[in-house]
């Protein structure tokens, strides 16, 4: 409740929502008319019928019969009187039943909560953020990132331009801020001469948009943006400080020295320094049927089998474990050491 005074005023400040509401009043107004209207009606009718009720008779009969409640309390006995309730219930179905729930959810319901979400996510960080990294775009790759950047304790904030999208990132539990990637106004609000980084990894064409408009802005945050296109290289790289991955061929460069018979036949999938874990294929080698206590790695080579693959299944290594021809070992050691298997 401490938050509705912002929520309407936020909800009134908007031109088009102050619009609706007023429409959603001259509907209120139209129908409290037609509800004079027939309750007058309802009066003379009784009247030609020889009975007289109160105006406020009539008002309770003419809602009780256009909510199509029908107690039937109060009931006319001519044909008129008939006719005269049929129209009034046809009315109600249409005017209360229908229109009614419908122009209260297009004019008020929904701006409202559109109102609600917007004041759940912000539209600028606050004065003073500094080293936080922005990211333009929430696909695969910065999910990875934006979970080691929480698990390092670094900041971030994502761009969203749709406030109902961002509404539903912020529920997910995303630092999100609405406003269009490709708009200077955007990067000034996320204090972009603070920031330590921008990671853009829409379309190439926004990326390109993006890389220029924050050069518009600052020379010395750096930019990290992907490219599809080899032809794209050029125009990214031209704002300076700007670096370009492409992620699909970086991808199909590490399946292909992946691939038997082609590539390395050790590759290194990470690194921790000097220390280093890479993949070895037993296919084509004379390791297949052996034990791991067999091969003396870690004497012979210095290096250790950490864990085995064998058809997509992770297993660990144990002194007993026969190796099979399809069996992918998983090594951990320095690059000498695996230059001398």
């Amino acid at each position: 409740m401490k938050f509705l005074p912002s929520q309407l005023m936020f909800f009134f400040q908007n031109k088009s929502t102050r619009q609706n509401a007023k429409l959603l009043a001259k509907f209120v107004g139209l129908l409290l008319v037609i509800i004079l209207i027939f309750s007058f009606l309802f009066h003379q009718i009784m009247l030609l019928e020889g009975r007289n009720y109160s105006w406020i008779s009539g008002v309770y009969w003419t809602l009780v019969t256009m909510s199509t409640l029908g107690f039937g309390d109060i009931t006319f006995t001519s044909d008129l009187g008939y006719a005269f309730s049929v129209v009034v219930l046809s009315s109600g179905v249409l005017l209360l039943l229908v229109m009614l729930p419908f122009s209260f959810i297009q004019f008020f319901y929904a701006p409202w909560i559109e109102a609600q979400s917007r004041l759940r996510t912000s539209r600028e960080l606050p004065e003073g953020t500094e080293d936080h990294v922005i990211i333009t775009n929430l696909e695969p790759i910065t999910e990875k990132l934006i979970g080691k950047l929480d698990r390092r304790h670094i900041n971030y904030v994502l761009v969203v331009p749709e406030p109902q999208r961002a509404a539903e990132l912020y529920d997910a539990g995303y630092k999100v801020v609405v406003g269009d990637p490709d708009d200077p106004d955007t990067f000034l609000r996320l204090r972009i001469e603070g920031a330590t980084l921008v990671v853009a990894t829409n379309d190439d064409l926004t990326n390109t948009s993006i890389a220029f408009t924050v050069r518009e802005i600052t020379r010395q945050v750096p930019v990290v943006v992907t490219a599809d296109q080899v032809n794209s290289l050029d125009i990214l790289t031209f704002p300076g400080n700007t670096h370009v991955f492409q992620f699909t061929k970086m991808l199909g460069k590490a399946l292909a020295e992946r691939t038997i018979g082609l590539g390395r036949p050790i590759n290194i999938v990470s690194s921790f320094a000097t220390l280093h874990i890479a993949e070895i294929s037993a296919m084509q080698t004379s390791l297949g049927g052996k034990r791991l206590l067999d091969l003396h790695m870690p004497r012979k080579t210095g290096t250790m089998v950490v864990g085995l693959w064998e058809k997509g299944r992770f297993e660990l290594p144990t002194p007993q474990t026969i190796i099979k021809s399809s069996t992918l070992l998983l090594l951990a050691g320095t690059i000498n050491q695996f230059d001398s298997i």
